[in-house]
């Protein structure tokens, strides 16, 4: 055993980056970020796949802003 941690890590589907609106996305993150930062005590948000370039952009700034929104939440509670 190299260590007392585990890493936990929440997958983005990627049928919610592309075929949602930018606040869908946004509102969905937050909310899933939060779920599983409530669940361990740090978390990484990624979409299980590297993101093909079909994914609209907006989509994943949207996908950036809710986390950074994460961290916000945190720093305030």
């Amino acid at each position: 055993m190299y260590s007392d941690r585990i890493g936990f890590f929440g997958g983005i589907d990627l049928n919610l980056l592309c075929l949602e609106e930018p606040q869908t996305v946004f509102q969905e993150v937050v909310r899933l970020g939060q779920e599983f930062r409530n669940k361990a005590r740090g978390y990484a948000v990624g979409s299980g796949n590297s993101i093909p370039d079909y994914i609209p952009v907006e989509n994943y700034l949207a996908m950036i802003e809710a986390v950074k929104e994460i961290r916000r939440i945190e720093l305030k509670g």
